[in-house]
């Protein structure tokens, strides 16, 4: 009998314990008739990021200067002066992840040249800064860069907006 009850102590204890831990961790819900969808970062902004040098969190003007002339300097394999669309196709490839990401061809070279120049390259980086600096403090946060997904109008023809799928990995 004394065995008996020690072991039902025991398992009483045993179970007990399990209860008193904490619950794990759960991730967000998704909404109701949908999957979660989160904010994100664009590939410029994930580019930009990169730029702080300091570690302070932030991207600033000259930061961005800095790293805009790097990261050139990186893309333009023959030393020319301008990149062909090769060899920004290669940059984008590495630098944004993917050889179609945006800020693309048509965003770089302004002119039409199929080159884009230093100035071009410069200037469209520059301007992506300007859209993300949402305070208009000279700098880029974190904060900053997160964007909600962009609703986009469904072509059921109701007139309502629908927010785009989430990526799919390949």
């Amino acid at each position: 009998m004394r065995v008996e009850a020690s072991m039902i102590l025991a398992m009483a204890l045993f179970a007990t314990a399990g209860a008193a831990q904490p619950a794990a961790p759960t991730a967000p819900a998704s909404p109701p008739g949908g999957t979660f969808i989160g904010r994100s970062v664009t590939p410029a902004g994930v580019l930009i990021v990169g730029f702080d040098a300091n570690g302070d969190a932030r991207t600033s003007r000259e930061e961005l200067r800095l790293g805009t002339a790097r990261s050139f300097g990186l893309a333009d394999g023959d030393r020319n002066g301008a990149l062909t669309l090769i060899e920004l196709s290669n940059w984008s490839a590495t630098w944004l992840g993917d050889i179609s990401a945006l800020p693309g061809r048509f965003d770089f070279d302004r002119d039409g040249d199929d080159r884009v120049s230093a100035a071009e390259f410069s200037a469209e980086l520059d301007r992506r800064f300007v859209r993300f600096d949402a305070d208009k403090d000279g700098a880029v946060g974190r904060g900053e860069l997160l964007q909600l997904p962009q609703a986009r109008p469904d072509r059921r023809g109701d007139g309502r907006q629908k927010l785009p799928s989430p990526p799919q990995r390949q």
